[in-house]
This record gives C-alpha cells, structure tokens and sequence, in this order.
C-alpha cells in the first residue's frame, strides 16, 4: 500500500519567536501555566528572554510547537480570553477562527529602576494569515479596542512589592507579524 505525502507527513516541532519592544526592559520571562495546541502536533514548552533583533534588545517568547490550525485551539483561546480585548498581527477578525496552539502565563518586566511588572494570565497565541504564521495576545483583563493590525490594548498589572498598580499598553509593531510593543 503506498502512502500519499499527506499521509506520510511526521508533526515538526519548529521554534516559533514573538517579541516585545519595551523600553527602559532590564529583564524579562513568560513562565507558562498552560496551554492548547493541536492533537497530534509535537509541544515542547516556553522559553523567554531577552536578544538581540532589529539592532536592539528585544523580549521574547519562544513556543517549541508544531504548527496545524485548527478550531479547538481557536475555542480554548476565546474561552482563556474570557472578556478580555485581543491585539493581533495580520488578520481582519477580533478572535482567531483557527489556531495552531495557545500559551498562557505570568509576564514579568524587570525595568531600569530593578522595578518587577507582573502581567497575570497573559496569552500568546500563532494562527495563520494569508501566507504567514501571525501572533494573537491577549488577556482575561486587556481593555481596548480591536482595530485590526492598528489596536491597542490596555492591562491594569500589579508590581512586585507594591501596592501600586501599573497600566501596561499593548499594541503591534508595524509591519506586524510577530512583534508587539509594550508601553509602561
């Protein structure tokens, strides 16, 4: 019995990047508290941190996945995100129709001043648009307006031995297709 290319084709694992510009960032991690991806696809974790990209240091989340959209993902994404507003590169719609895996975690920026902004239940997600791979996130708290690739959203966030809270905006980077900027 001979197999078709689709029948013989093995799930990759591929390191898939989205950045952060933030000024005055010291350091940064995404610590992962969970996540959806396709049945089927190889998941290998979360890695962040801070590198170099475009001339200048940058954060980072790396998801070590496989890549197939499918709705489930696209479901357990919008039911992560709960109320909360999404911010996305390259794509018309407010939530994704399909996705190839959703990460959620704590976000921390360390700033200049050794300050630790905490983003709770923060969420990063890969889809696919038109012919690239494009980036959701999003979070139960974000408030905003979704304007296509021109949104911006905000997240009211807790700073580390503080009672003070701290407004954190998100917005994509233009062109956008994996990186976003974080205002704080």
């Amino acid at each position: 019995m001979e197999l078709t290319k689709k029948e013989n084709k093995v799930a990759t694992a591929h390191e898939n990047f989205v950045f952060f510009d933030i000024n005055g960032m010291k350091a940064f991690s995404f610590t992962e508290t969970s996540h959806s991806i396709t049945s089927g696809q190889p998941y290998y974790g979360v890695t962040s941190g801070i590198k170099k990209e475009d001339g200048h240091d940058q954060a980072y989340i790396m998801v070590n996945a496989g890549r197939k959209k499918t709705t489930a993902v696209a479901n357990w994404f919008k039911s992560a995100t709960g109320n909360g507003q999404t911010v996305v590169c390259d794509s018309a719609g407010t939530y994704p129709n399909e996705l190839n895996f959703a990460v959620q975690g704590t976000m921390k920026i360390t700033n200049q001043s050794n300050q630790v902004i905490v983003v709770e239940n923060f969420i990063v997600a890969q889809g696919h648009f038109v012919l690239t791979n494009n980036w959701w996130i999003s979070s139960p708290t974000m408030q905003g307006i979704h304007v296509s690739i021109s949104g911006a959203a905000t997240q009211v966030c807790s700073m580390e031995d503080s009672v003070i809270p701290v407004i954190v905006t998100f917005s994509p980077k233009t062109p956008c297709v994996n990186h976003f900027s974080i205002g704080i």
